[in-house]
């Protein structure tokens, strides 16, 4: 869910990131060009701040925009493994074996379902229901849903000025963040965080209507889970995603293709900016903060 960003004055950048596109990557990137260097997730979660603002800082303070992004399928995929099959290499089986994000999704399953609540047994199939129904939710309620599987870019702030000056990708992701370190002059070493362990040789058949608290018991990876279904679904759901950040509907790219993809974003309106009390006061706590 790009729809927040880090905002880094020592480099005049707001860094725009969502969770399941290595955002702990980009988060540990960022921890090295920080005077007392913090690499931990919280930090850049409890810091980071809300597209108001963050638009502010790039109209008002000439800040420019980075954004990491992934293929919408394999994030999706990603955050259905993490998040519903195996966390910190145990498996997942039962519902207070979740994450509490992960149980409301879980909840709002067995509510539409009636699916017994305390098994894990929600199939990726059911997981990809599941988000659709928070979407249909979200517009009746204005509520956003949870960031693992929000999309990546806030499709309405593209018609209110949202811009990216660069787009870095997951699928290469060593190459863009040096790129991006050249060209901002920041420190960069490489390393890989945070990433789901898998099997290197999986079962040959597909596992979309597999209930997840079963995933765990034979070798599983994302091919188990992309079939022609599961991709006109994802595609669906992330059509903003796949429009703006060019990915094709598959994610099996070669070189070739990453390279072609879009590299930035131009601005596509004027701005607009919305400012509720709350973003206010934030907005102006963050230039106090740069004033000390």
């Amino acid at each position: 869910m790009g729809w927040r960003g880090y905002i880094h004055p020592p480099r005049k950048t707001v860094f725009f990131w969502s969770q399941k596109a290595a955002c702990t990557s980009l988060f540990g990137f960022l921890g090295q060009d920080i005077p007392t260097a913090r690499g931990d997730k919280k930090f850049f979660h409890t810091h980071s701040a809300s597209y108001n603002i963050c638009m502010k800082a790039l109209y008002t303070q000439g800040y420019q925009s980075v954004s990491l992004v992934r293929h919408p399928v394999t994030r999706c995929i990603s955050a259905y493994f993490n998040k519903f099959c195996i966390y910190r290499d145990q498996p997942l089986r039962l519902r207070t074996d979740l994450e509490p994000f992960a149980q409301e999704l879980h909840d709002l399953h067995c509510e539409t379902t009636g699916a017994y609540p305390e098994h894990n047994t929600m199939s990726f199939m059911q997981f990809l229901d599941a988000i659709e129904t928070s979407y249909a939710q979200r517009e009746l309620t204005k509520h956003p849903i949870n960031g693992h599987w929000d999309s990546q870019v806030p499709a309405f702030l593209i018609q209110q000025g949202l811009y990216y000056d660069d787009i870095l990708r997951v699928e290469r992701l060593e190459h863009d963040l040096s790129a991006i370190a050249h060209k901002l002059e920041m420190p960069y070493q490489p390393r890989q965080m945070n990433r789901t362990s898998l099997a290197t040789e999986t079962a040959p058949q597909s596992m979309i209507d597999v209930p997840a608290c079963d995933v765990t018991k034979q070798p599983f990876g994302y091919d188990n889970f992309i079939t022609d279904t599961t991709l006109a679904r994802i595609h669906k759901i992330y059509a903003p995603d796949f429009a703006i950040l060019g990915y094709p509907l598959s994610p099996d790219m070669d070189a070739t293709t990453l390279d072609a993809l879009p590299k930035a974003l131009p601005a596509q309106a004027a701005p607009v900016f919305h400012e509720p009390p709350k973003a206010r006061r934030a907005w102006r706590a963050w230039l106090s903060s740069l004033r000390l």
